[in-house]
């Protein structure tokens, strides 16, 4: 099924061939474990959970209509859409067209990773 790879190490938007098993989101993605971002009511973006931690790591930005915000991602990543039933199906999107959404940002640029405790008070 159709899919869109966007490797910010080549700083390049393809549309790839995508067989349908969860586990060639990791060959694709060049990741152990990925986390998903929502881009719009089809369309999602798979990247690499620990991308952040790696070095040397390259990012790029994207748009997210679902938060409307631009989202700062490193490391690969892969489009595939999603039904009602929340079944990976082919991406809705055209690689051709996407890729002047997709901006890759400069090598040496950093992104610390923040983690945030929130404290609330349930009674």
């Amino acid at each position: 099924m159709k899919a869109i790879l966007i490797d910010p190490f080549d700083q390049s938007v393809s549309e790839v061939d995508y067989n349908g098993d969860y586990k060639e989101i990791y060959n694709l993605t060049d990741c152990d474990t990925f986390d998903v971002v929502s881009l719009d009511d089809t369309n999602d973006i798979y990247v690499d959970d620990e991308g952040l931690l790696k070095n040397p790591t390259r990012y790029f930005r994207i748009y997210s209509y679902t938060t409307n915000q631009l989202v700062t991602l490193a490391g690969k990543g892969l489009i595939l859409g999603h039904n009602d039933d929340g079944e990976t199906i082919a991406t809705t999107l055209n690689a051709n067209e996407y890729a002047g959404t997709v901006s890759f940002l400069p090598e040496g640029y950093a992104h610390d990773p923040v983690l945030e405790y929130v404290a609330r008070n349930w009674s």
